[in-house]
């Protein structure tokens, strides 16, 4: 019976591990999201594209209600 229990414990002690590291992971791709395109955040009046040509794939040229900025849509 101990053995059973060192096992279950060991799961859990695992699973908690992983779900850690998970979290971590996830956060650090959320702050190199927001790293790409900063002045997206700030609302600043910039021009950041003039056409859809200047956009990544999938993302279009748009007004933010003071400059132009690539979203996707």
């Amino acid at each position: 019976p101990w053995l059973h229990k060192i096992s279950i414990s060991n799961m859990k002690l695992a699973a908690f591990l992983l779900l850690v590291i998970l979290i971590a992971f996830s956060l650090q791709v959320q702050e190199l999201q927001a790293a790409v395109r900063p002045l997206e955040l700030l609302g600043t009046c910039v021009e950041l594209c003039r056409g859809d040509w200047d956009c990544d794939p999938g993302e279009h040229c748009v007004s933010n209600g003071c400059g132009h900025i690539c979203a996707s849509q």
